[in-house]
């Protein structure tokens, strides 16, 4: 699996991802074209200054204490919502907006990925971001309903696609997984395929999110994060 950034190169959707300081890490050319700013005056700076959107009651949705840029340290998945964006053409753009959490290099916090979308997404986020291993909240319920869920996930997929899952969100590239397992890079891509069918994704980077969002992947103690993620900042 390529690194966040080729991820999010490679995906139709507007995406950009922010950091702790809310400051703009990652941001697609689907981006570019949804909202009118490149690349290279959105990186680095705070998302409310980059991104200007308002809710069905003309509010100010991108604000310094934005509840989405807060989810760095885990929470609550929120649900998707279409709003409206001012792209720097001064043509309101109505978009759907998905937020989803992906592990950062830093302990405890995650990379808060934003996806955009022109039309309702078919799969809304399957179940809320965890906090972080050593960070999660609820009680013997609450983890009793998470362990059911992840088992559900599980079941549905072979046991080689468990594993390239695995590999998938530990950041091994389709080449290297290849190598590991001894198949073919067509392979793997077909597995990768059926995976994402069964678990209703369209991306590898909705399968690295629904990964670490239902804890499939094992995490190393006192470590939160993952090879792919090691030029994040935060």
């Amino acid at each position: 699996m390529p690194a966040l950034a080729d991820l999010l190169l490679h995906t139709a959707d507007g995406a950009f991802a922010v950091d702790a300081l809310r400051r703009v890490t990652h941001w697609n050319p689907a981006c570019e074209e949804l909202l009118g700013v490149p690349a290279r005056k959105a990186l680095g700076r705070p998302c409310q200054e980059v991104v200007q959107a308002c809710d069905d009651s003309g509010n100010r949705f991108c604000q310094p204490d934005c509840h989405l840029a807060q989810l760095v340290r885990g929470g609550a998945a929120p649900k998707t919502e279409l709003l409206s964006f001012a792209p720097r053409n001064g043509t309101l753009r109505r978009l759907w907006l998905s937020v989803f959490l992906i592990p950062s290099q830093w302990k405890d916090l995650w990379t808060v990925v934003h996806l955009l979308q022109r039309e309702a997404p078919a799969v809304l986020p399957l179940v809320p971001a965890q906090p972080p291993v050593g960070k999660r909240r609820g009680g013997p319920g609450d983890q009793e309903r998470q362990a059911g869920a992840n088992s559900a996930s599980l079941s549905a997929l072979t046991a080689r696609e468990r594993e390239i899952l695995r590999l998938l969100a530990q950041g091994r590239p389709t080449a290297v997984i290849s190598r590991q397992l001894s198949i073919s890079t067509v392979t793997v891509r077909n597995h990768i395929q059926h995976l994402m069918a069964k678990l209703g994704l369209h991306s590898q980077l909705e399968v690295v999110a629904h990964a670490y969002r239902n804890n499939l992947v094992a995490v190393a103690p006192g470590r939160e994060s993952i090879p792919c993620f090691a030029g994040e900042g935060a």
